[in-house]
């Protein structure tokens, strides 16, 4: 008998550790979330094995950004799950939040000329090439564009490359010539000597581009700007041949009293025709004087922005100098040419410089290869 109880106590034992053995508690999983360079808070999630459950919907926010999903990898490349889906944890992990970057529209606007431009999509943060402008305005010469219609604001230049972050429009920007002579544009500033000033450089196409370099009384550029290749010297600044005022400068004593090119020898008469000509000195002091000048950027190019009395413009890019066989402070500095001879020392003529914080008349060696912005000879 006592035997018989011992068994049915192992039994009765033996069936209560099963049925604690199949009650056994259930493991609890963490789901960190992480902004993956977004901001903003989450608290962890925890998941109980083997259930079910909704993932907490996105908290974080990244400027510029749409919330794309999460994934198990930083990069994306892990297993992938949308905002608030049910999921079943088998253990820890971290999701990280995957961001899309936005779009923003670039508008362009004629300011005052005509034709059609499509807004142009950019992705937010991504530097793209503006579309080529396709406006046009009668008698007038695209420059670029900017962010205020009267040019105020920011500049760009046709095609360039900018990264924007919000909608913007950009106004087509225009200089508005005078009139037209031989085939080049000049413009009216309203100055007291009604000097009348062309809106390119000599060897240029537009206002903002550089054009040719000529050595002071040449009219042709040339490889190398030195006193060996000078046309009116024996090779020596105190070796002149033409344009010399001072017997210690000309050769063998030469002197011809010419203080002003003759037009033979004035590269804008030569290039151009007779109904244009170099600035004489006082024509480039008047524009420094009587313009309010400020240096500013013309589709994509550094120069100095003239205004005149009546509120025409002309723009002079920075061009920088020919010397020897280099060409130096493209973008930084400018140099023109007046026909006027420096006379206290004639191996020097007059011109207009300017850097970004002044603009001044000098006087520098005549060999040096300089950009020239003719006059019109009418009304001069």
């Amino acid at each position: 008998m006592k035997k018989f109880f011992l068994m049915v106590l192992a039994v009765v034992t033996l069936a209560g550790l099963m049925v604690i053995s199949g009650c056994k508690k259930k493991e609890t999983y963490t789901v960190t979330f992480n902004a993956n360079g977004g901001i903003g808070t989450m608290t962890e999630q925890t998941f109980t094995e083997g259930e079910a459950q909704a993932l907490t919907r996105n908290a974080f926010t990244y400027d510029g950004h749409t919330f794309s999903g999460w994934n198990t990898v930083q990069s994306g490349s892990g297993a992938s799950y949308t905002d608030g889906q049910t999921i079943t944890a088998t253990a820890d992990m971290t999701l990280y939040a995957q961001w899309e970057r936005n779009t923003a529209i670039v508008t362009f606007n004629a300011n005052g000329g005509t034709g059609e431009m499509t807004p142009q999509t950019f992705t937010i943060g991504v530097a793209q090439a503006l579309s080529t402008n396709s406006f046009t305005r009668e008698n007038c010469i695209f420059l670029g564009w900017n962010t205020v219609q009267d040019g105020s604001g920011a500049t760009y230049s046709e095609m360039q490359e900018i990264t924007i972050e919000e909608n913007i429009t950009l106004y087509a920007q225009w200089m508005i010539p005078t009139g037209q002579q031989g085939g080049h544009y000049y413009v009216d500033l309203g100055l007291p000597s009604g000097t009348l000033w062309a809106t390119c450089n000599v060897g240029a196409v537009n206002p903002t581009d550089y054009g040719d370099y000529f050595a002071w009384g040449e009219t042709a550029i040339k490889e190398k700007y030195d006193w060996t290749t000078y046309r009116y010297c024996n090779g020596d600044r105190r070796y002149l041949t033409k344009y010399c005022n001072n017997g210690s400068y000309g050769y063998n004593g030469f002197t011809d009293e010419l203080t002003t090119l003759e037009a033979s020898d004035d590269v804008a008469t030569v290039n151009w025709g007779v109904d244009w000509r170099m600035p004489k000195c006082n024509e480039l002091e008047e524009l420094n004087d009587y313009c309010t000048v400020i240096w500013t950027t013309q589709n994509g190019v550094n120069g100095r922005m003239f205004t005149g009395p009546n509120g025409n413009s002309i723009f002079l890019p920075a061009a920088g100098f020919r010397s020897s066989v280099s060409l130096s402070n493209v973008g930084v500095r400018a140099y023109y040419w007046s026909s006027s001879l420096y006379v206290d020392e004639p191996c020097q003529a007059k011109y207009l410089n300017f850097i970004s914080p002044k603009c001044e008349v000098g006087q520098l060696n005549r060999f040096i290869g300089f950009s020239v912005r003719p006059v019109l000879i009418e009304n001069n």
